[in-house]
C-alpha cells in the first residue's frame, strides 16, 4: 500500500468523504484494526460504518465523517507521540509470575469444568489476566459485578449479558434457563469478576449455572469473596459452593518477579528508578499503580529521550499523589 501522508488527510475538511475514508482504511490497514473495535472506539454504529466505508450510506454522511474525524486525529496524535519518544508503549497485559499464576487456574477451571477461586491481591492484573485469557481461548465469558447486582435477577441478568444469549431475558428462572442453553456442551468458561458484589443468594445461584450446564466456573474478586463462600458462621448454608470449590488461589501482594516483569517491560535500566518502582508497587495500588505511574512518566520524556529515569518515575508518582 502507497505511503499517504496522513497529516495532510487528517487536516482535511469532513466534508471531503472520499479523502477521510482512504485515510480511515489507511489507519486500520496499518494497526490490523478490525470494523468491530473501530465502531466501538469511535461510536460508529457497525453497520452505520461498513455502509459509510464502502461508500453506500444513505443517511447523515457528514455527521458519521465528523465522528471518524476525531477519531482518526487522536489515533494520528497517539501514533506520533510513540514515535517521538514521547509516549512508551507497552503491552496492556505482561507474563508475570501471578499473571502466570491466574492463567493456570483459569486453564483449569475451564479444562476440568470445574470451580475455581481467585480472591485478593487488589492491583496485581486479576482482571486484565482474565481477558487475555479470553483472548486465547474459545468460550470464556467475563461477567463483571457491581453492587447493583443485588438480587438474583440482576446477576443472572449480567450472567446472560456476558454469554450472550440470543435475547435478555426477563425474570431469574427465565434467564437461568438461557444461559445453560447457551453455555452447555460448550467447554465454556464463565469468570465471576468483583464477585465480592454478589449477595450469598446471587453466588448460589452462579453456582447453579455450573451444576445444571458443567461450564467452568471462576468466582474472583477480594478477600470478601472467600468469607462469602465460606460462610463464616453459617457453614453448613454455603457448603453446596464451599465443597465444590476445586481449586482456590489466594493472592496477596505483588512478587518480586512481577515488578521486575514490568521493569524490563519498560525498558528501566536506572538504579534509582527501579527501587521507586518497588516502592510504588508495595503501596496499596500495587502493580496497577505502577502502571499508571509509568504511562504518565513516559509523557514527561522530551523529544529524543528514550529511557524513563527517576526522575520521570519520581514526578509522576508525585501528580499522583505519591510521595514527592
Amino acid at each position: 500500500m502507497e505511503a499517504v501522508n496522513t497529516e495532510a488527510i487528517v487536516s482535511a475538511e469532513p466534508a471531503d468523504e472520499n479523502t477521510l475514508r482512504e485515510a480511515v482504511r489507511m489507519e486500520m490497514h496499518r494497526t490490523s484494526m478490525s470494523q468491530a473495535r473501530l465502531a466501538k472506539e469511535s461510536g460508529v454504529h457497525q453497520t452505520r460504518l461498513n455502509l459509510w466505508l464502502g461508500g453506500k450510506y444513505t443517511g447523515n454522511g457528514q455527521g458519521v465523517a465528523q465522528e471518524l474525524a476525531r477519531w482518526l486525529k487522536a489515533a494520528t496524535e497517539r501514533r506520533e507521540q510513540a514515535a517521538s519518544g514521547s509516549l512508551i508503549e507497552t503491552p496492556d497485559w505482561l507474563p508475570t509470575p501471578t499473571a502466570n499464576t491466574i492463567m493456570n487456574t483459569l486453564r483449569y477451571a475451564q479444562n476440568a469444568r470445574d470451580i475455581a477461586l481467585i480472591y485478593g491481591g487488589a492491583g496485581v492484573g486479576k482482571t486484565f489476566t482474565a481477558r487475555h485469557y479470553q483472548n486465547d481461548n474459545p468460550c470464556v465469558w467475563i461477567a463483571t459485578m457491581t453492587p447493583a447486582m443485588n438480587s438474583i435477577s440482576a446477576c443472572l441478568t449480567r450472567s446472560a449479558l456476558a454469554v450472550g444469549t440470543p435475547e435478555l431475558p426477563r425474570g431469574a428462572a427465565r434467564a437461568e434457563n438461557a444461559i445453560i442453553a447457551a453455555v452447555e456442551s460448550r467447554n465454556g468458561l464463565l469468570i465471576v469478576d468483583e464477585a465480592q458484589f454478589l449477595p450469598p443468594a446471587g453466588l448460589d445461584a452462579v453456582r447453579s449455572l455450573h451444576d445444571a450446564s458443567g461450564m467452568g466456573l471462576c468466582f474472583m474478586g477480594n478477600e470478601t469473596v472467600y468469607a462469602q463462600i465460606t460462610g463464616g458462621s453459617r457453614k453448613a448454608h454455603f457448603a453446596q459452593i464451599f465443597s465444590r470449590v476445586g481449586i482456590k488461589t489466594r493472592l496477596t501482594k505483588p512478587t518480586t518477579g512481577d515488578v521486575d516483569t514490568i521493569i524490563q517491560a519498560w525498558n528501566i535500566t536506572d538504579a534509582k528508578g527501579k527501587s521507586l518502582c518497588i516502592e510504588i508497587a508495595r503501596q496499596a495500588g500495587a502493580l496497577r499503580g505502577l502502571t499508571k505511574v509509568l504511562r504518565l512518566a513516559s509523557m514527561m520524556l522530551a523529544e529524543g529521550e528514550q529511557h524513563l529515569e527517576s526522575l520521570h518515575i519520581q514526578t509522576a508518582w508525585a501528580q499522583l499523589g505519591g510521595a514527592a
